[in-house]
C-alpha cells in the first residue's frame, strides 16, 4: 500500500524544512534506510532516509521548495504498484458517502498526489528563502564542488532558489577562475568534480576537525550590524528555550587524565598501522558510556508527564559549522569498543561538514559531550540540548601540580562540569555518574572492556 513521506522533525523547535535535492528519481526502487534527498534545517543539510521499501511513485515537492514538518513530500508504493496521479481525479469526491469516486480509483494516495502536484512544477523560489545579508546559501552539492576546486563561495552570486549558490554556479566561477589564472596549475576538472558528486555517497575525507572548535567569527565591521544566519536564529531559540524551561543544575569535578593520556599513546602507537587515532575526546566518550550504563537515568528526556528512558546511548559532540555549531550524535554507543567509537567520531564530522549526516543522527542524541580542550579553556558549562537531561563540558588536559599521598607531583588535568536537568535528575545521582566519569579516566584500562 503506498505510504507517503512526509517532512520530518529534525530539530528541536524545526517548524518547516527545505528540499535541497532529491536523490533519487521518481520510478527508482528504493529500500528503508536509502538516502532519497537531502533536506536543510536551520543548522545543516541532511540525508533524508526511506522508512518504507518499495517504489519511488511520485515526488510532490520540488528541489528548493521549502515544505512545514508533517507535510508529505513523497509518495512510496509496493513494487508494481501504480499511484501515478490519475489524470481525470479533480476534485476529492464530497466525503460525505464516498461512493461518488470510482471503485477502482486507489483510495488515499492518489487523491494526496492530485493535491500536491502544484508544488512540483511551481517554481520553488519563496521571500522568505531569501539569503540574509552575509549569508551564504549554497546547495550541498555546490558546497562540495568548491571544496573541492577552492572556489570561495562567498564570492558567488547564487541563480538557484532564494539566491541560493548552485553547482552550476560553482562551475561557471571556476571556469572564469582558470581564465583569469592560466599560467597557474592546472585546476581541478569539473568533469571530475561532477562525477564525483553523482553519487550520493559522500566523498573521501580531506582533513580531520577537532569535535568542537570556533566558529569562524564574521568579519564585521566596528559599528557594523551583523544580520542573524538561520543558524544563528535556531541556536538562539533553542538555548533560550532550553535555558527558560529547563532548570539547570551543575556538578564540576578535576579528573586526574595521567593514565589516560598515557594509554593514548600506547593505543595509538598500537593502532597507527590501521590508521586509528584515539583523541581525549573518544576517551571521554567511552567514559561517558560506561556512566551512562549504571546511571540510566541520565540518558532520559523530560516529557512533561514522565521521564522516556532511552534504549541506546547516542552521544552528542560539539561540531562547529560555518554558522555556528550543531550536535550531531554517534549512534548506539554501548556497543562500541574505542577504536569504533573514533572511527565513528571522524566520520560523523567529516560528514557533517559535507553536509551529509542522516537525519538520526541529527535529532537522536541522548546525551551530549562539548570539548573546548584545543583552545586550552580550563572550565565551562555548557547549555543542555533539549530533550535531552544532561551535557558534559570539558576542558583541556594540562600538567600542573597536585597532592598525592602527601607529596607534590606533576600531572595532567582537566576539569569537567555537568550540566544536569533537575526536572530528571538531581545533585546526588549527578555527582555519581561524573564521578563514575572519573573513575573510568583515571583508570583507565576499564575504558577496554
Amino acid at each position: 500500500m503506498a505510504t507517503e513521506l512526509t517532512m520530518p522533525q529534525m530539530g528541536y523547535d524545526m517548524q518547516e524544512g527545505t528540499l535541497v535535492r532529491w536523490l533519487k528519481r521518481e520510478g527508482a526502487e528504493v529500500k528503508v534506510g536509502d538516502a532519497i534527498a537531502e533536506i536543510e534545517t536551520d543548522k545543516a543539510v541532511v540525508e533524508f532516509e526511506a522508512s518504507e521499501a518499495g517504489v519511488l511513485n511520485k515526488l510532490l515537492v520540488a528541489e528548493g521548495t521549502s515544505v512545514p514538518v508533517g507535510k508529505p513530500i513523497a509518495i512510496i508504493g509496493a513494487p508494481g504498484e501504480k499511484v501515478t496521479a490519475p489524470a481525470a481525479a479533480p476534485a476529492p469526491a464530497p466525503a460525505a458517502n464516498g461512493k461518488g469516486a470510482p471503485a477502482s480509483s486507489p483510495k488515499r494516495p492518489p487523491e494526496a498526489v492530485e493535491a500536491r502536484q502544484e508544488p512540483v512544477t511551481a517554481p520553488a523560489p519563496a521571500d522568505d528563502h531569501a539569503a540574509a545579508p552575509g549569508e551564504v546559501r549554497a546547495s550541498p552539492v555546490a558546497r562540495k564542488l568548491a571544496d573541492e576546486m577552492g572556489i570561495d563561495l562567498s564570492k558567488i552570486k547564487g541563480t538557484g532558489p532564494g539566491g541560493r549558490i548552485t553547482r552550476d554556479d560553482v562551475m561557471a566561477a571556476d571556469k572564469s577562475k582558470a581564465a583569469k589564472t592560466e599560467t597557474k596549475a592546472e585546476p581541478q576538472k569539473p568533469a571530475e568534480a561532477t562525477a564525483r558528486l553523482a553519487a550520493p555517497a559522500p566523498a573521501a575525507p580531506k582533513k580531520e576537525a577537532p569535535a568542537a572548535e570556533h566558529a569562524p567569527a564574521p568579519a564585521a565591521k566596528p559599528g557594523e550590524k551583523v544580520p542573524l544566519s538561520k543558524m544563528r536564529q535556531q541556536i538562539a531559540r533553542v538555548t533560550t528555550k532550553s535555558k527558560q524551561e529547563i532548570p539547570h543544575f551543575y556538578v564540576t569535578a578535576e579528573i586526574d587524565m595521567t593514565e589516560a593520556m598515557k594509554l593514548r599513546k600506547q593505543i595509538n602507537a598500537s593502532l597507527e598501522s590501521e590508521g586509528i587515532k584515539i583523541s581525549v575526546n573518544d576517551l571521554i566518550i567511552k567514559a561517558c558510556v560506561g556512566a551512562l550504563r549504571k546511571i540510566p537515568n541520565l540518558n532520559s528526556s523530560y516529557t512533561g508527564d514522565a521521564i522516556q528512558n532511552h534504549p541506546s546511548i547516542n552521544i552528542g559532540i560539539a561540531i562547529a559549522m560555518e554558522d555556528g555549531l550543531i550536535m550531531p550524535a554517534i549512534m548506539d554507543c554501548a556497543g562500541k569498543t574505542l577504536a569504533q567509537i573514533s572511527q565513528a567520531s571522524k566520520d560523523l564530522i567529516t560528514r557533517a561538514q559535507k553536509g551529509t549526516l542522516h537525519a538520526q543522527e541529527y535529532t537522536g542524541g541522548t546525551f551530549s559531550i562539548s570539548n573546548m580542550g584545543m583552545f586550552e579553556v580550563t572550565n565551562f558549562a555548557a547549555i543542555i540540548q533539549p530533550p535531552q537531561a544532561g551535557v558534559l563540558a570539558v576542558g583541556t588536559v594540562m600538567k600542573k601540580p597536585v597532592v598525592r599521598n602527601d607529596q607534590v607531583v606533576i600531572a595532567e588535568t582537566m576539569n569537567a562540569t555537568l550540566s544536569v536537568d533537575h526536572r530528571v535528575s538531581d545533585g546526588a545521582e549527578g555527582a555519581k555518574f561524573i564521578v563514575e566519569v572519573k573513575k573510568d579516566l583515571e583508570n583507565p584500562l576499564s575504558l577496554l572492556v
